[in-house]
């Protein structure tokens, strides 16, 4: 019996210890879940019942400089899905299907999620709308619903396009100005918070907060509609003419440095992002480099007179060609050997006269004037993605990038960099940062930013640009760009014929060039600088006949639509 006995007590004992410790274990636990972890487990059981929705704003307008809509936000219709609700998700998929022409399976994998919410498509044309409505009730669906969300819509299509840029699905900026500015056109979004049951679904009336959507800000840019869409049927007349590979136009007031037109072709329509791609999506004004050829000249030559190394009448005997180093040197046209000033240099695109010229300035002159007309460093207009130019350091340079970089090139730099410099002659000597805002409202329309012109510190002196105002007069109606002429009007401006380096950098490629033309009007008091540069033209490769008649017929429009009056 004593042995019975013991044999029983011990067994209680241990059923009593294994008892004891599960409390513990238990209460430990609780301790951990309730205590230690009580911030992680409400969270996730907050998440778990709670529904957080957004609310996206309506993206604000893109206007031209008066007031016309470049970008506006529409109402479409989106579709969505509550996955509980619908009892045979497989068989409203694949009858689903067909109507929203989109795969079977990609519908269902949708509506399997084990979510309250989620998309079927966004942004829909209304035919698609009432036939998915059609469908639910025909079929008795239940936890279909339809709201309404803003799209990007442009209203002249391409024009402009590459300057807009363009928004996804999402209302946020994928490109251009719609990037640049995205911040301000994209407002704050609102949300709603919402109690939802076990099966994921909202528990009606249980709306626990909710905080508005702020609409985004307007912006008003500098770009003028009808002189863009100047450039932009120019442009793309000579383009298909030559059978060129692309171009490109700039207007810019060379007193403000507002952009009026940019123009590129090839282009592309926002509204249908199916055809936008890597090549007809850029702005090449801002974003490629390539050598600018003789246009470089009147830049170079505005340093030498400002040294005072020369004058217009300074005289310079010229072979028909220079040797310098292991390269012989000609001018794009054979002339015979003479005197020419510097000012025939100039009007007669010599780059034998370039030469002596820049062996006249010395590297560090030349460096000093490349930096000054800001070459080394970006423009800083607006935009996403502007490059900055390229020319070789100091230590780097060689007896032929003295010869070169004075005839263009050797150099590279982007069109607008170019168009800055020119407008800097044209400012009397001071530089004028480029822009494409002139201001941003608020939804009350009241201003929020604005952009008034910025000049920087003057690189030349007034009487140095006169002379070479002078000097690109006489290089349109004595020289190579008769072509860039207007009538009642006084042009100055330079051609560029420049080959194009070869893929491998090593020499330059005979049958691949770039055909420019920068000219100012009127030249007395100059309110436009006009920028053209078509890539690889056939046929005809000059700057003079290629580029030049676009310059005159932009530059007519624009003068005429701006009222500035004739001589």
């Amino acid at each position: 019996m004593g042995r019975v006995k013991s044999s029983t007590e011990t067994r209680l004992t241990a059923l009593l210890v294994i008892i004891f410790l599960c409390v513990v274990g238990i209460s430990g636990r609780l301790v951990f879940v309730q205590g230690v972890s009580a911030a992680k487990y409400d969270a996730a059981a907050e998440k778990q019942r709670l529904s957080i929705v957004e609310l996206p704003p309506k993206r604000g307008t893109i206007l031209d400089r008066n007031g016309d809509e470049l970008a506006v936000s529409v109402l479409m219709d989106t579709i969505y899905a509550s996955p509980s609700l619908i009892d045979d998700r497989e068989g409203f998929a694949k009858k689903l299907a067909p109507v929203l022409k989109m795969d079977e399976r990609d519908i269902l994998k949708k509506l399997l999620k084990q979510s309250g919410f989620t998309y079927l498509v966004r942004k829909t044309d209304p035919s698609t709308v009432k036939a998915v409505k059609q469908l639910v009730k025909e079929e008795h669906i239940k936890g279909i619903g339809f709201i309404k969300e803003s799209k990007r819509y442009y209203p002249n299509a391409a024009l402009g396009a590459h300057v807009i840029g363009f928004a996804g699905m999402d209302n946020h900026g994928l490109s251009g100005l719609e990037l640049y500015y995205d911040e301000m056109l994209y407002g704050k979004p609102g949300k709603i918070v919402a109690e939802r049951d076990g099966q994921g679904g909202p528990i009606p009336q249980s709306v626990q907060s909710s905080r508005r959507a702020i609409d985004g800000s307007n912006i008003r840019t500098s770009i003028d509609k009808e002189i863009q869409y100047e450039a932009e049927l120019g442009l793309a007349a000579v383009v298909k003419k030559y059978k060129a590979k692309r171009g490109s136009v700039i207007v810019m007031n060379p007193k403000t440095g507002e952009i009026y037109a940019m123009a590129n072709v090839p282009y592309f329509n926002p509204n249908k992002l199916a055809t936008v791609n890597k090549d007809n999506q850029k702005n090449t004004t801002i974003t490629d480099l390539y050598e600018p050829g003789s246009t470089m000249k009147a830049i170079i030559a505005s340093g030498a007179l400002q040294e005072g190394l020369c004058n217009p009448s300074t005289p310079f005997y010229l072979k028909s060609a220079i040797q310098i180093g292991h390269k012989r040197i000609r001018d794009a046209h054979t002339r015979p050997a003479g005197m020419y000033t510097f000012s025939n240099i100039i009007q007669e695109s010599s780059n034998i006269g370039m030469v002596k010229i820049g062996m006249l300035m010395g590297k560090d002159k030349i460096l000093d004037y490349l930096s000054r007309f800001g070459f080394d460093r970006k423009t800083g207009v607006d935009y996403p993605g502007e490059s900055r130019g390229f020319y070789p350091k100091k230590e780097n340079w060689s007896v032929m990038s003295l010869a070169n970089i004075p005839f263009g090139q050797g150099i590279c730099t982007t069109q607008l960099m170019m168009v800055k410099a020119y407008a800097t002659i044209a400012n009397d000597g001071i530089p004028i940062k480029p822009h494409l805002l002139l201001d941003a409202t608020d939804q009350r329309g009241r201003v929020i930013l604005s952009a008034p012109a910025m000049p920087e510190k003057q690189v030349i002196d007034v009487a140095v640009c006169r002379k070479m105002k002078q000097i690109l007069e006489k290089a349109v109606t004595d020289g190579t760009g008769p072509q860039a002429k207007v009538a009642h009007y006084r042009v100055g401006g330079k051609t560029g014929t420049a080959q194009k380096a070869k893929v491998n950098g090593r020499g330059y490629d005979k049958g691949r060039y770039v055909a420019s033309f920068i000219g100012m009007v009127p030249i007395q008091d100059p309110q436009l600088v006009i920028s053209v540069v078509i890539d690889e033209p056939r046929e005809s490769i000059y700057g003079g006949s290629v580029a030049a008649p676009v310059f005159s017929k932009v530059a007519e429009f624009s003068l005429r639509y701006l009222k500035i009056p004739p001589e």
